[in-house]
């Protein structure tokens, strides 16, 4: 093959590669979007009702005292808002509550001689329900 057609041909295999190269092979180019701003959930301004199961090794305990407290926790009578038993399910419905306020919970179970607290003061109760209740216990 004569020098100048391999010259040429060079040529145009470069211009060829540079063209496919600058063009993405048809593909777009696309910047990454950036994530969306993460906001902690705002409390339903129309949910008054918190749903509470107390559990000892996941199981659930029934007949036993759950109180319904100020945000300055249960330790003063005078704090206890509400206090009510458990059902044969382990669980409580405290009614009559204000949205967005911040409420303790509190209980005590007695196992062997040995009494145990939970106590867990959050305004996230808003988030609860009866197939997902606030838990107290293990």
């Amino acid at each position: 093959m004569p020098r100048p057609f391999i010259i040429a041909g060079a040529l145009l295999a470069l211009a060829l590669s540079a063209v496919a190269c600058n063009s993405n092979n048809g593909l777009l180019a696309y910047t990454t979007p950036t994530s969306a701003p993460t906001t902690p959930p705002t409390a339903n301004p129309s949910i008054t009702t918190a749903y509470v199961k107390v559990t000892a090794s996941a199981t659930p305990v029934p007949n036993v005292a759950v109180s319904l407290c100020t945000s300055n926790g249960c330790a003063v009578p005078a704090n206890v808002l509400q206090q009510l038993t458990t059902n044969a399910s382990g669980e409580v419905e405290f009614t009559a509550m204000t949205p967005g306020t911040v409420y303790c919970f509190f209980t005590q179970t007695t196992a062997s001689g040995t009494t145990t607290t939970y106590q867990q003061c959050t305004s996230n109760w808003q988030s609860t329900s009866t197939s997902n209740p606030l838990t107290l216990g293990t």
